[in-house]
């Protein structure tokens, strides 16, 4: 049986990645903003909000044709860098961690789901 190899299309990884940064930054402003609110606002928008944009974000950088194993970092950057440009301190480790992790996942998803559509 012969096999035929489709060659993929143009690969656009770092629109992907200047897209991934711009919504992971967006994000992690609105997760840091919400921590001048009341501290249940701020637990939702560290522990929840931002880990499953990060997810989010990276599994469509993967299927907009980013490297998987570049997927993952840039939420967590960006969490950092935005709790820092507005609060001028780092955010706490545990949700960063967290969102490191579940993005790792999405990440992993998203090269998961390019793998299938192939």
């Amino acid at each position: 049986m012969k096999h035929k190899f489709v060659n993929p299309p143009k690969r656009f990884w770092l629109k992907a990645l200047i897209i991934q940064v711009l919504c992971a930054l967006g994000a992690g402003f609105l997760a840091s903003l919400a921590a001048g609110l009341s501290p249940v606002v701020s637990a939702l928008a560290l522990w929840l909000f931002m880990p499953l944009a990060g997810a989010l974000t990276a599994f469509q950088a993967v299927r907009r044709g980013l490297l998987n194993y570049a997927a993952w970092i840039p939420p967590m950057a960006c969490l950092y860098l935005s709790h820092y440009l507005l609060w001028h301190y780092a955010p706490p480790a545990g949700p960063a961690l967290l969102c490191a992790f579940i993005s790792l996942v999405g990440a992993a998803a998203g090269e998961v789901y390019v793998q299938q559509k192939r």
